[in-house]
């Protein structure tokens, strides 16, 4: 399945300039999306998702790194290059992370990974410092 990897992460590239009603040359209409957000289920609750995640959004690029591929799935690893206006002033930030998907024909299961406590509880001036606090406390702690 190189070629519906390589669309799909051509799909995802600029994720604000991508036509959700394209989904569906990737997904299978019965496909779960997950990530550490939301779980949503049928193609049509994804459009709906997704949507819904560019509110807010100036700007949302992903930069893939080399898919690991299987006979029927696949990791593709990723740095989403993004701005927010509630984050950080809605200045570029970066967040690494990973999508598992599996597929027969298409996609029907679809998870990504990364790290949310990054991507938002850190940036949100109080909650990042008691969590950048908890972590450091947490990294001494192993140290010991």
């Amino acid at each position: 399945m190189p070629n519906l990897l390589a669309e799909l992460q051509a799909y995802y590239r600029n994720f604000l300039t991508a036509d959700p009603e394209q989904l569906g040359l990737f997904y299978r209409p019965d496909v779960v999306f997950r990530d550490p957000v939301h779980e949503v289920a049928g193609l049509t609750a994804v459009r709906r998702y997704f949507e819904g995640t560019r509110e807010g959004l100036n700007k949302c690029v992903f930069e893939f790194d080399s898919p690991v591929v299987s006979a029927n799935g696949a990791c593709l690893p990723w740095h989403m290059h993004f701005s927010h206006r509630a984050l950080q002033g809605g200045k570029n930030l970066t967040l690494r992370g990973c999508s598992l998907v599996q597929f027969e024909d298409k996609i029907y299961f679809h998870e990504d990974f990364y790290d949310m406590g990054a991507m938002v509880y850190e940036r949100v001036p109080v909650v990042g410092s008691v969590v950048r606090a908890i972590k450091s406390r947490i990294a001494r702690a192993g140290e010991g």
